[in-house]
């Protein structure tokens, strides 16, 4: 009889016993979540978010290595009115501290945060919503890189919805107030992505920078285009030799003037006024430019 009851303890022990983890997540990695409105949040792990830094403007890319028919068959074929949000974080301690998150344009005064701030505000948070899932919830078991999480059900604490929002649910678009932008975006659409330092780590602290943008279609391609967006040249006048040129910019992007007397070749060949180099803040900006007095036709190149 000892022997029947020491093993029904322990079958109920093994019943009761949560799955192995399959999440893995570490410091610098790229997450992907979609949500809606009283529905599970499914969160990808889709790597270093290095992958997406550094390269060549104009670099395009699919993003694979997430389970579109998990988000699919939570929210349904088509995606329209779906909430999707990107963000990654490293650690503190790294040489120079750095969080990514999705977005519109930042405010003209940029996101520049404290080491503090930035530490609880935006690593914090992230690296909570990488790190406190435990179980593998409704998640088919080769998908070692994702998680389902319902924000009012028993693993509520462990949702994105929960961590972002401190458990009160309110901004959570605005990643629970802590961003001065709307982090999640509506599908189909477009996600900037702004890289945000603190700014204690600089005596001059940098503005976001725009690192690409995130496309993604109602029926759940999502692609990455790297570098800024084009800038729009709105007005030119000339006084004195001087022309001045105003174009649209992107918070942080440095913009430069490429000019020509002759059209006909290609714009990478245009001579490039070398002491025009000026810092985007979100507003239309004016670069002047010397020029011989002879009709010239400009260009402005961001980076």
């Amino acid at each position: 009889m000892k022997r029947i009851i020491l093993s029904t303890l322990a079958l109920l022990a093994l019943l009761a016993t949560p799955p192995a983890r399959a999440w893995t997540y570490n410091n610098g990695d790229l997450l992907l979540i979609f949500r809606n409105s009283g529905q599970p949040d499914i969160e990808f792990d889709l790597g270093s978010v290095n992958q997406f830094l550094g390269q060549t403007n104009g670099w395009t890319t699919t993003i694979t290595g997430w389970n579109n028919s998990l988000v699919t068959s939570t929210f349904g074929t088509d995606l329209t009115g779906v909430q999707v949000a990107l963000l990654a974080a490293t650690s503190p301690s790294a040489a120079t501290p750095t969080a990514w998150l999705s977005g519109a344009e930042p405010n003209t005064t940029a996101y520049n945060d404290s080491q503090a701030d930035w530490t609880s505000s935006l690593y914090g948070i992230i690296s909570a919503v990488g790190d406190k899932p435990l179980y593998p919830i409704n998640i088919p078991t080769a998908d070692t890189n994702a998680y389902s999480i319902n924000p009012y059900g028993q693993y509520k604490t462990s949702s994105y919805d929960y961590i972002v929002s401190g458990g009160n649910y309110n901004g959570i678009p605005q990643f629970g107030g802590h961003a001065p932008f709307t982090v999640q975006q509506t599908i189909p659409g477009f996600l900037d992505f702004w890289q945000i330092q603190p700014t204690s780590i600089y005596p001059n602290p940098p503005p976001d920078h725009l690192v690409g943008t995130f496309t993604i279609t109602a029926n759940g391609v999502l692609t990455f285009v790297a570098g800024p967006r084009p800038s729009n040249i709105t007005a030119v006048s000339n006084s004195n030799k001087v022309s001045a040129v105003q174009f649209t910019t992107t918070v942080g992007t440095v913009y430069t003037l490429a000019y020509t007397n002759t059209l006909g070749s290609p714009v990478s060949t245009w001579p490039v006024d070398g002491t025009t180099n000026l810092v985007g803040n979100g507003t239309i900006n004016t670069i002047n430019h010397n020029s011989t007095g002879n009709a010239e036709f400009y260009n402005i190149l961001a980076r």
